[in-house]
């Protein structure tokens, strides 16, 4: 009889500690070590290709007529400077005037302000800034506007 309860108690003791373990396993499993994954932010290389950014610039001389581009972003990138280095690269005519407030675009291509009673206006997302163009620092996937239209003013 005692044999019985010694061999019933040594079965619950293995019993036991076979859970123990597989409880322990399945522990160690869910929680994985963060020590040995953490990288230091400075040690984190991210190819060129992933962080590039780009603007779009987007010259509309009219309705039958608009051309776009897509640029790389560069810091301290202005709408003017955006659009003059296009019109340098297309050898395309661009014509300005510099006032107390900044640059204003005189005339793209062959449409000059005033005719037709349309003038060169720009905007950016979609939104007319209240500054010059030469004083409108453009950001990362900014879509900025030139378009020849009827002034709303």
């Amino acid at each position: 009889m005692n044999y019985l309860k010694n061999k019933k108690r040594f079965f619950i003791w293995i019993i036991i500690g076979i859970i123990v373990l597989i409880g322990v396993w399945f522990t160690k499993l869910e929680q994985p070590d963060f020590n040995d994954q953490f990288v230091p932010k400075n040690e984190i290389e991210i190819p060129q290709e992933e962080i590039k950014e780009e603007v779009v610039l987007i010259i509309n001389s009219d309705e039958e007529n608009i051309k776009t581009f897509e640029i790389d972003f560069e810091l301290g990138m202005t709408a003017f400077g955006l659009l003059k280095n296009k019109a340098e690269e297309l050898d395309l005519i661009l014509e300005t005037k510099t006032y107390d407030i900044g640059v204003l675009i005189e005339a793209i291509g062959n449409k000059k302000n005033g005719d037709e009673n349309k003038y060169w206006l720009y905007y950016i997302n979609d939104e007319m800034p209240m500054v010059a163009a030469d004083k409108k620092e453009i950001k990362p996937r900014d879509k900025v506007e030139f378009k020849f239209e009827e002034s709303k003013f």
